[in-house]
């Protein structure tokens, strides 16, 4: 049985939709029952794919005769069946961004990581909503088998697009940064970042909750003994005019732009604390890759973080600044509980790692393919 998967995420500056496939599709090996291969456009080879899809050994079938972005736009208007933009034979096709192509043959599994466009659409790109609007009735109807990425988001699913709890299976995700990475000097030299400094990582966009964050730090600054820098690590994303406007009043607020692995490395590991006041995650990767460099975690109790970070952060009231500022203050002014963080830390993040996740994926394409 072949199974392809589309590999587009991978591809750019990866966030979280981009790790998440690349992460599992290093670790799917062949089976004497399953065979992998990867799906990818590259129009006319313009694009060198090599280190986007470093460690990814499946063989990978580029389409060069469209870019991704034109076929979005034309696969409703012109009936091209999907299999004639990648020739041979595929029992099983997994599609990691929401949506499935029109004209798909074989079996489907989709990936939904959660259900923000319908719980807060205002915080999305408008073109990404649209897209989700006009395409999900049909992905749903189309997949055989849905993959999401906590309970949280499965419960969603099944309450929000009314499919069955047994055709919805949880995949998590895992930290992604090698605990044994070091730290590096970039940080002042490139930013002007010093200690002592609290960290966000994300993109830079409404849900993430960042103009709460950013008042709940100006309360504390009011402070004397508030020494520490607010580091905004992440690239731009959209709506996103009312967290500039608030920073651009405030001093030690630092905002990075899209930082690379080894500069995630610096960042979490000599920050005092990371912060994530997020509205709505799925799952919510970069808690567990702070924890998984020792440091303490201050996030949101709401959505699926909970579930994520167990016992192991401090959680806050998303939608009350007073509570933000206070549990970060519970955490930087207390050695006793940041140190009880880090090693609670540690334990939570035993609990998630990519491999399993990869072997839970395979055995759900056996299923959906009848092969066990």
């Amino acid at each position: 049985m072949k199974v392809a998967l589309e590999l587009q995420p991978c591809c750019g500056k990866r966030s979280g939709i981009g790790v998440y496939t690349y992460e599992l599709a290093k670790r799917l090996e062949n089976r004497d029952d399953l065979e992998f291969c990867g799906n990818l456009f590259n129009f006319m080879g313009s694009k060198d794919v090599t280190t986007a899809l470093s460690g990814i050994t499946m063989p990978v079938r580029e389409n060069r005769l469209f870019a991704y972005g034109v076929y979005r736009r034309i696969w409703k208007l012109i009936p091209i069946p999907y299999q004639f933009l990648f020739p041979g034979s595929v029992n099983l096709s997994i599609f990691f961004n929401y949506i499935v192509p029109p004209h798909v043959s074989g079996k489907v599994i989709t990936t939904v990581f959660d259900m923000t466009y319908l719980r807060f659409p205002e915080t999305m790109a408008p073109s990404n909503l649209r897209r989700l609007r006009s395409d999900m009735e049909y992905s749903i109807e189309r997949s055989d088998h849905i993959v999401t990425i906590s309970k949280f988001s499965k419960s969603e699913i099944v309450e929000l697009l009314g499919v069955p709890e047994q055709q919805v299976s949880v995949v998590p995700c895992a930290p992604s940064l090698s605990t044994r990475a070091k730290s590096h000097s970039v940080l002042p030299e490139k930013w002007d970042i010093r200690k002592p400094y609290l960290l966000y990582l994300g993109t830079i966009e409404p849900r993430k909750n960042l103009a709460r964050l950013l008042r709940a730090f100006a309360a504390l600054k009011k402070e004397e003994e508030f020494p520490h820098q607010l580091v905004l690590a992440g690239g731009k994303g959209w709506t996103n005019e009312e967290i500039f406007r608030l920073a651009s009043g405030m001093q030690d607020v630092i905002f990075t732009g899209y930082v690379t692995e080894e500069e995630k490395y610096a960042l979490y590991q000599n920050a005092d604390a990371f912060v994530f006041p997020s509205l709505y995650e799925g799952f919510g990767i970069p808690p567990l890759e702070a924890m998984a460099f020792g440091c303490p975690v201050i996030c949101a109790d709401a959505t699926s973080l909970p579930e994520v970070v167990g016992d192991a952060a401090e959680l806050v009231d998303p939608l009350n600044e007073t509570s933000i500022a206070q549990g970060i203050w519970n955490v930087i002014s207390s050695r006793s509980r940041s140190d009880e963080l880090v090693r609670r830390g540690y334990e939570q993040t035993a609990k998630y790692n990519w491999d399993s996740s990869a072997k839970q994926l395979t055995n759900i394409c056996k299923a959906v393919l009848g092969a066990e």
